[in-house]
């Protein structure tokens, strides 16, 4: 069952012609998990789809009551995570979106960087019976992982290879973080890169696998550094004693109505490849 919240794709059209496995409750999120909730109760699997923020923010009481208290198999779709709604300002800005998720107890929370992971969601999701939120970015995000064999069910991938510093990132960050992988190779710095695209749980055994060898970490995202992914992993460095340097890169503190697209967001609040690059070689 796929619920969705006036929100419409040219790859949708397929599945709302499914017979009773289509509803659109128009602008009405709240709704969409209330009915979801129902459907779930009766034995379906249901997915529900909205703009990243109206899905989970808007929703924030439904989604921990009738998804997560009820532990029902429901899979929030939100598509435009982080500032990939870039110029419709904080309203559509899915950020401070991870800190409020990830709260809730049975929650599993994905966040795919390149389409093979998003397809491969699809099965894990069907096959998951908990409530799960899979947050999207609004664009195209090339592979990475093609041609090398990956278990998506472990949640943490390896995106480029190095022996220096690792750089854990997640969604459209991490193809940002590569990029600053190139230009500190270029400056005699060697950075890992790892995907982890499961925010919740964290896989921790397989995240200390990717981090073995490495002196120093990095956490890259499109979030406030309150509550996300950065503080995600401190915290399971601090519950596993794990002592390396960890430097935490990310939005600060502070709303952006700036106008002119994602990549000046980017630039002016420091997650731009040539800021992030500077901040960690003054760092290492």
């Amino acid at each position: 069952m796929l619920i969705s919240a006036d929100n419409g794709a040219k790859s949708m059209d397929q599945i709302s012609e499914l017979p009773g496995q289509f509803r659109n409750v128009g602008i009405a999120e709240e709704q969409a998990v209330g009915m979801a909730c129902g459907h779930a109760l009766e034995g379906r699997r249901v997915w529900i789809y909205a703009i990243d923020p109206f899905i989970t923010l808007r929703c924030l009481e439904f989604v921990k009551l009738d998804m997560c208290a009820m532990n029902l198999p429901i899979t929030a779709l939100g598509v435009g995570a982080g500032y990939a709604y870039d110029i419709m300002g904080p309203t559509h800005h899915a950020v401070g979106v991870i800190a409020a998720m990830r709260v809730w107890p049975n929650l599993t929370i994905w966040s795919p960087a390149d389409n093979m992971t998003a397809e491969a969601l699809a099965e894990i999701s069907y096959n998951h019976n908990g409530p799960q939120y899979i947050r999207f970015d609004r664009g195209y995000l090339p592979n990475l992982y093609e041609n090398n064999k990956i278990d998506f069910c472990s949640g943490v991938g390896l995106a480029c290879k190095g022996k220096d510093v690792a750089i854990i990132s997640t969604g459209v960050m991490v193809h940002q973080a590569c990029r600053v992988a190139d230009q500190l190779e270029e400056k005699g710095v060697s950075a890992r890169v790892i995907d982890l695209f499961r925010l919740k749980p964290i896989n921790q055994n397989f995240l200390f696998q990717y981090l073995e060898g490495v002196d120093k970490v990095v956490t890259l995202e499109e979030d406030f550094l309150a509550g996300g992914m950065g503080s995600a992993i401190a915290e399971v460095f601090v519950d596993n004693d794990y002592r390396k340097p960890l430097l935490r890169i990310g939005q600060r503190d502070t709303f952006v109505f700036d106008l002119g697209g994602r990549e000046v967001i980017w630039k002016k609040y420091g997650l731009d490849v040539e800021s992030v690059t500077q901040k960690i070689l003054n760092w290492t």
